[in-house]
């Protein structure tokens, strides 16, 4: 092999481990998540004073993103408090989807 062969089989090996890319998309899905979290807030106030009910759907989007993310690090991490977080997050993500479809029946 000569030099540039090494190179570009280097490039190809390493090509979505550049740390500004990967740096950038945490940024972009965290701020994502947070902008999807204040959407489901807003419609789940709004919701509740136009009708006077609680529309437990855009709850359980809420907690179902924290949930995934905590139960993701934990898995990365091993940290039993994420695991703690995550699985309570996962508990009131099942709960708040229950009362979602009794709410609507």
């Amino acid at each position: 092999m000569n030099k540039e062969e090494i190179l570009e089989k280097s490039r190809n090996d390493n090509k979505n481990n550049d740390p500004f890319y990967l740096e950038t998309r945490v940024k972009g899905m965290k701020y994502g998540r947070i902008a999807a979290i204040i959407f489901c807030l807003a419609l789940f106030i709004i919701d509740w004073f136009i009708t006077g009910n609680r529309a437990y759907g855009y709850y359980s989007i809420f907690t179902a993103s924290f949930a995934a993310d905590y139960l993701y690090r934990w898995k990365k991490t091993d940290n039993k408090d994420d695991f703690y977080a995550g699985t309570l997050m996962a508990l009131a993500t099942v709960v708040s989807v229950i009362l979602h479809f009794v709410h609507h029946i």
